[in-house]
C-alpha cells in the first residue's frame, strides 16, 4: 500500500483499484488537497470538525463511499472498523465524539486514530487488533497529550508509526510542534519522504518512526 500524507488529519491511502481519503480537510485550514490526492473511492471522516470531515474535496469517477461511524463496513474490497472514542467537548456542549478506523489492507492493519482526548482503554486497544502502521495524532492540543501519545506507541507496539496532527507549513490550526513527541519516544527525526510503500515484506522489525512531508497546496 502507497500512503501519503496531505497535511493534519488527512491521508490517501492506495491498494490496488482502492483509493481511500482518511480525514480530508476545508480550505479554511490554509491547505488544499491536491487534485492527485483527492481522488477516492472510499472516504473516512473520524469526527464532524471540518479539518477533518471534508468528503465533499474527493473527487473520481462516481460518488464515493463515506464512512463518518463506528461498525463494520466492507467496501472498495477492503474491510474496515470504526471504534468510536470520546472527543473534546466544550463545557455545556453535547458529547463530542471520535471515530478510529483500522483497515485491513494487504494483508495488514493500517489504523488512523483520529483525535480522541484520551488514552485508549485496554478493550479499546485489544479491538484495534494490533494494527501494523499507526497514523498517530501527536500535537493536538486538545487531545492526546505528547506523553499520551508515546504510551498509545507502547501499548499498541506497531511496525511503523506515522505522526499527524502537528503543526507544519501552511496549516492555521494551533498545534503543537513534532519535535517534543520525538523527545519523548526517543527517536531522532527520520528523514522525510513524499510517499511510504509498505509490504508485509518491507515492515521493521521494530517500531519506526516514519515521517511524511505534507502534499497540500499552501493557499
Amino acid at each position: 500500500m502507497d500512503i501519503t500524507w496531505i497535511g493534519h488529519a488527512a491521508f490517501q491511502v492506495r491498494s490496488g483499484n482502492a483509493a481511500l481519503l482518511m480525514d480530508p480537510f476545508g480550505e479554511e485550514l490554509g491547505l488544499r488537497v491536491p487534485p492527485q490526492q483527492s481522488r477516492a473511492n472510499l472516504v473516512t471522516v473520524s469526527n464532524d470538525s471540518g479539518n477533518h470531515n471534508a468528503s465533499d474535496v474527493a473527487t473520481g469517477d462516481a460518488k464515493p463511499v463515506i464512512l463518518d461511524g463506528p461498525g463494520e463496513y466492507e467496501a472498495s474490497g477492503l474491510h474496515l472498523r470504526g471504534i468510536r472514542t470520546s472527543r473534546y467537548t466544550p463545557e455545556g456542549a453535547p458529547q463530542a465524539w471520535n471515530t478510529v478506523f483500522v483497515i485491513e489492507v494487504e494483508g495488514m492493519l493500517l489504523c488512523h486514530l483520529g483525535n480522541p482526548d484520551r488514552l485508549l482503554t485496554v478493550r479499546e486497544v485489544e479491538e484495534l487488533g494490533s494494527p501494523h502502521v499507526l497514523l498517530l495524532p501527536v500535537g493536538s492540543k486538545q487531545g492526546l497529550t505528547t506523553a499520551d501519545a508515546v504510551e498509545v506507541v507502547n501499548s499498541i507496539s506497531p511496525r511503523i508509526v506515522v505522526p499527524m496532527l502537528f503543526a507544519h507549513p501552511g496549516n492555521k490550526t494551533d498545534l503543537r510542534e513534532l519535535g517534543p513527541f520525538l523527545q519523548e519516544l526517543g527517536a531522532k527525526a527520520p528523514e522525510r519522504q513524499n510517499r511510504l510503500t509498505v509490504t508485509r515484506a518491507n515492515l521493521p522489525e521494530e517500531t519506526t518512526v516514519a515521517l511524511l512531508e505534507p502534499s497540500g497546496t499552501m493557499i
